[in-house]
């Protein structure tokens, strides 16, 4: 008999002496996307005093790799949840957060800003990770590169391309053709000159949370050393809640064009949305092809 997983995390909460015997523990189911999330509350006297998420994951190791992204992250000064390890049972795993309580009417800029600046402050030796992680659901290769060009294509367009094929929403000539696009673009705009930064990886405004006092938290990363205006297009994909125009770039020391290229670095994203929910995301991988002819 498979056990309910309101009484499993319950039962870990205690475990991990998150919880102790005076709690009432409520488990509330809190969302579903890619990843169902549960909210997990702990009362006393009918007043909730603790709150964590707790989100099912497809393996122990993308647990894993989610919480070694957020202490990344966390390290450089970035505002993340703390997390507090997995539940593992039969088969199925979840990651214990920090719940961070939301509702400011303010936008959250300044904090904003404030962690982009602690992400990309300093520059590292190399593109890539130090190991494999997932964008989405999907595997995410890094290998070490000293140049953009070579982690941009052979870590993440190329794999995205290859599946994408395969599963028949683009053809060999659009490989040819991204290939192409990636080495002469990132010669002529000098990419190589921001150098390597830590990422977040996956920046679309849903992985921004704002609190209740304004401070805004990254959320489900997949990280690497890549070039910032990666994570600047991914936020501007679905809509950006912040300003992005002149003002913030110049605040990350970003050169001029900064901005300009959005849609050469959305061509990531929009090939991990073509691969994961299908054919309705592949006119917006054409567009990308066809503004750079």
């Amino acid at each position: 008999m498979v056990v309910a997983e309101d009484t499993l995390i319950k039962q870990e909460l205690l475990n991990k002496k998150l919880a102790d015997s005076r709690d009432e523990i409520l488990i509330r189911h809190q969302s579903q996307g890619l990843f169902t999330l549960f909210r997990a509350e702990l009362r006393r006297d009918k007043k909730v005093h603790r709150c964590f998420i707790v989100k099912q994951v497809d393996s122990a190791r993308m647990g894993q790799l989610e919480a070694a992204g957020l202490r990344a992250l966390g390290e450089t000064g970035c505002a993340v949840p703390t997390t507090y390890g997995l539940i593992e049972s039969r088969g199925r795993s979840f990651l214990i957060m920090d719940y961070v309580e939301t509702g400011s009417k303010r936008p959250g800029q300044a904090s904003f800003e404030a962690n982009l600046q602690a992400l990309y402050k300093d520059r590292q030796p190399s593109y890539g990770w130090k190991e494999a992680n997932f964008i989405g659901t999907l595997d995410q290769p890094n290998d070490w590169h000293h140049r953009f060009a070579d982690f941009w294509w052979q870590d993440r367009i190329l794999p995205q391309v290859v599946l994408a094929v395969q599963k028949g929403f683009l053809k060999s000539s659009d490989r040819r053709t991204m290939e192409s696009m990636v080495f002469k673009l990132s010669e002529s705009w000098g990419l190589d000159e921001v150098g390597p930064r830590l990422v977040h990886g996956d920046l679309w405004s849903g992985n921004v949370i704002v609190s209740s006092d304004g401070q805004t938290y990254f959320i489900d990363p997949s990280v690497a050393c890549s070039h910032p205006e990666q994570d600047l297009a991914m936020l501007q994909l679905f809509g950006s809640p912040f300003d992005m125009g002149k003002e913030l770039f110049e605040s990350l020391g970003l050169p001029p064009g900064t901005g300009e290229r959005v849609p050469f670095f959305q061509l990531y994203p929009l090939l991990v949305h073509v691969n994961i929910f299908g054919a309705s995301y592949v006119n917006g991988v054409k567009d990308v092809m066809r503004a750079y002819r």
